[in-house]
């Protein structure tokens, strides 16, 4: 763990002076909106953002740094501090699942998806991330309402949640969660835009912001390593856009299907390791997909391999990793790289999906081995 801390210590320091065009076109004007309006729930008083109140309320929290640090390092120290929140997630949940070792989350600080989209990027993905995190473990442990809010919350945070959104209807679907606590999801997504309604934020526009959000691009895909940025380099054009849909909507419904009858009876690892799948199934399916919104099963990838480590997770893990690394990578640098990044990506979502569709002969994943 010190070696991979050194090593993620010396990546953040090489990172941290590059600074890529969405910090300087968005996100540090927010922060001057912000400062320039007093800081505060003031500043909240009229729309100024195409991102939904919960990462701007950090903003304004790291406003008295304005003048002490530049603003693009405000920005970044804001992104790390989201890393920070998902590891203490990660540790959370992986306590409650008596992983071997919980405190081996301090290393997903060290994974490179996570380094690049806070210290490189300036990005914020992790705060949608960690109540994802949190939701898949209320799940695994029987604490519903618990799952509902927190996917609530994760909504309103970052419409990407939509991804890990298969896995929670299944699990609806599996322990028969009552309706009245389905309740408990709005009221978390409301919670988070609590502050800014009564600073005078309308609720129409926050509802609509991401809404707005999928018409800025018309691609296929978006440097997103998966099989429609291999269509769109060999030629295929949006027209395809809607097959893609019926498709993603198609297998995410067979997924919601197959595993909303067989979850409840497979051990808690395979529970998990179905959890990952959503993600990796969504994002690797669905068009206008960024090289970031594999983010998710970056993170799950991470925590299935430290709740059952070995061979198989370890591996699915590296080349999920190298997936979004390789494709991240290809957006700062222009190249085409996401083409390449896709074939580790599918690869690590067949080895996911595999034993959770098709069990070796000797092996019944229904079997439960652990219990929570």
């Amino acid at each position: 763990m010190a070696a991979l801390g050194i090593v993620g210590l010396l990546c953040h320091v090489l990172f941290w002076p590059i600074i890529t065009v969405d910090v300087v076109v968005y996100y540090i004007p927010w922060l001057d909106t912000i400062v320039a309006r007093g800081g505060g729930l003031q500043a909240f008083a009229e729309p100024f953002a195409n991102y939904t109140p919960p990462y701007l309320y950090l903003l304004a929290l790291a406003a008295p740094l304005k003048g002490l640090l530049p603003d693009p390092y405000i920005i970044k120290t804001v992104s790390v501090v989201c890393n920070l929140l998902l590891v203490a997630a990660l540790w959370h949940v992986l306590r409650a699942l008596k992983a071997p070792a919980p405190h081996v989350a301090l290393l997903a600080l060290a994974l490179p998806s996570v380094m690049m989209n806070a210290a490189l990027l300036g990005q914020c993905d992790a705060l949608y991330a960690a109540p994802c995190v949190m939701a898949v473990g209320a799940a695994l442990t029987g604490r519903h309402r618990a799952m509902m809010a927190w996917a609530g919350l994760a909504l309103s945070v970052k419409a990407q949640a939509i991804l890990g959104a298969p896995f929670v209807l299944a699990a609806i679907i599996a322990w028969r969660v009552p309706v009245r606590d389905w309740l408990f999801a709005p009221l978390g997504f409301v919670a988070a835009f609590v502050p800014a309604l009564l600073a005078g934020w309308p609720l129409t526009d926050m509802l609509s912001i991401y809404l707005r959000q999928a018409d800025t691009f018309h691609d296929i895909a978006r440097n997103a390593p998966n099989i429609w940025m291999i269509a769109q380099t060999l030629g295929a054009t949006a027209t395809v856009s809607g097959l893609a849909t019926a498709l993603a909507v198609g297998v995410c419904g067979a997924y919601i299907a197959w595993f909303g009858a067989t979850l409840r009876q497979r051990t808690v690892e395979m529970q998990l390791r179905a959890a990952l799948l959503a993600p990796m199934l969504a994002a690797g399916l669905l068009p206008k997909m960024h090289e970031r919104y594999f983010f998710l099963a970056d993170v799950l990838a991470f925590a299935w391999a430290m709740l059952a480590p070995g061979r198989d997770s370890w591996r699915i893990m590296a080349y999920v990793q190298l997936g979004s690394a390789v494709a991240a990578w290809g957006y700062l640098t222009g190249a085409n790289l996401a083409v390449l990044a896709a074939v580790p990506m599918m690869l690590a979502t067949w080895m996911t999906a595999r034993p959770l569709i098709m069990p070796a002969a000797n092996d019944n994943p229904l079997l439960p081995r652990r219990a929570v």
